[in-house]
């Protein structure tokens, strides 16, 4: 019988280099609190002297680890941060996954769960109604953070965020982007005007990383010239289309590092986009409260 990679993965698999990082950061995540010696890292983890010594110092020179005037080693600052991050969006997962699940329940509208890695957007979660599972177009499952695109990540960011941000837009989007983001922060959710025609080139933006400059300029310049982008209060009026709707979630010092988008794709008067845009936030909001 032929080894699949489960059969042996262990002995195929195994890399001892990275074990021993394991083995040293776990011991002292174990000790959190405490500060041990190299000879008590050698002592506990059975690994050879001089190989503790080379892996605590490489740990040190990242900031997983700390060496203190007495020589003895602690977690640092930057490990510490990580696992901060790490925990929160465990936090964000386990609270959205219900609201999530309630908001789809209410609306009948495929919605997802974005989240924010530095400058990466990316779809941790999607819902589709069970009256009408297969009325969905997947979004993307990443993005960079760049104009015209997540709104709703930018629009109660610090002046400064928000200035970089639009620095990226071409210069004759920049009014109009600028306006839009106080009428989200205004109004608390973000809509997606842009018609379903224009899909493959909100697609393609997702890759703009990918792209030569002149091309990320040209596409930019295209979402311009086919496009407005959201709605400034005066535009919501009559019957208007929206492809989604953007609420954000945020952590404990206000920064926004997730949003709940539900995607109606669909024409409507302006009081149930409102309605909508109400419901997607008061979800958004409870995920807020619960982390």
């Amino acid at each position: 019988m032929t080894d699949t990679v489960g059969d042996r993965a262990h002995e195929r698999q195994s890399s001892p280099p990275t074990r021993r990082v394991v083995d040293v950061m776990s011991l002292l995540i174990d000790q959190a609190g405490e500060s041990l010696t190299l000879a008590e890292i050698v002592r506990a983890t059975s690994i050879p002297r001089g190989t503790a010594h080379a892996i605590a110092a490489q740990l040190c020179d990242l900031g997983w680890l700390i060496r203190d005037d007495a020589n003895e080693f602690r977690l640092g600052p930057e490990f510490l941060t990580a696992s901060r991050r790490a925990a929160r969006l465990d936090m964000v997962a386990a609270a959205a996954s219900p609201a999530l699940k309630s908001l789809v329940e209410l609306t009948g509208i495929p919605t997802f769960l974005a989240r924010r890695s530095g400058d990466v957007i990316s779809v941790a979660d999607q819902m589709m109604p069970e009256n009408n599972p297969d009325q969905w177009t997947s979004p993307l499952r990443r993005m960079s953070l760049r104009p015209p695109l997540c709104r709703e990540f930018v629009a109660w960011a610090r002046p400064t965020e928000r200035t970089h941000w639009l620095s990226q837009a071409p210069v004759d989007q920049r009014p109009r982007l600028d306006a839009v983001l106080t009428a989200i922060a205004d109004r608390g959710y973000s809509i997606e005007r842009i018609t379903g025609n224009h899909r493959a080139i909100i697609d393609t933006l997702g890759d703009l990383d990918e792209m030569p400059a002149h091309l990320r300029e040209r596409m930019s310049e295209l979402v311009s010239e086919l496009s407005a982008i959201d709605y400034l209060p005066s535009e919501l009026t009559g019957e208007v289309g929206a492809v989604s709707v953007g609420a954000p979630i945020f952590d404990a010092d206000g920064t926004v590092i997730a949003s709940f988008v539900s995607c109606p794709n669909a024409v409507m008067p302006v009081a149930d986009l409102a309605t909508l845009g109400q419901q997607t936030q008061a979800a958004a909001a409870k995920v807020t409260t619960s982390i």
